[in-house]
């Protein structure tokens, strides 16, 4: 699968709940799922890689389909109304699109640009296209998973 497709599935479940996405946004959602799906699978959402950008994780194939919305919301009507490419994975975008759709672009690229997050570990200002290895995300996100558990144990 690629980041694209990924992209159209949230775009869907984010249009079927009346949420607009701004391309920052939908790159900072897309990210996350990927690595809550690693954490939780222990295997990649999609096959593009991910670079540690200024702004945050960036996955260029998706950034180059769109950076021509800037900083305005992907156009609804270009977000097809058809079913998402994997059923399967629809409470798993339903649940990224509830937790994390509410926040600005700018708001999602502060969390991930957080102390030891898997960015900011390797980002280097001067230095294009560093490459945000996957053991980085998988550890960061099974953090994430285990105090989720935890709390969920303790209650």
């Amino acid at each position: 699968m690629s980041a694209q497709v990924v992209a159209d599935d949230i775009l869907k479940v984010a249009k079927a709940r009346g949420i607009s996405l701004t391309p920052m946004q939908l790159m900072k959602l897309v990210y996350i799922s990927y690595g809550w799906y690693l954490a939780m699978k222990g295997k990649r959402l999609f096959s593009d890689r991910i670079e540690a950008w200024k702004y945050g994780p960036v996955i260029p194939n998706l950034y180059q389909v769109t950076k021509r919305f800037g900083s305005n919301v992907v156009p609804a009507d270009l977000v097809a109304n058809g079913p998402i490419s994997n059923e399967e994975m629809r409470s798993f975008y339903e649940s990224i699109v509830e937790n994390y759709g509410k926040f600005s672009g700018i708001a999602l690229s502060n969390l991930t640009h957080r102390q030891g997050t898997p960015w900011q570990r390797v980002f280097q200002p001067d230095v294009m296209g560093i490459e945000i290895p996957d053991e980085l995300i998988r550890e960061h996100y099974q953090q994430g998973l285990d105090a989720r558990r935890a709390a969920a144990a303790a209650s």
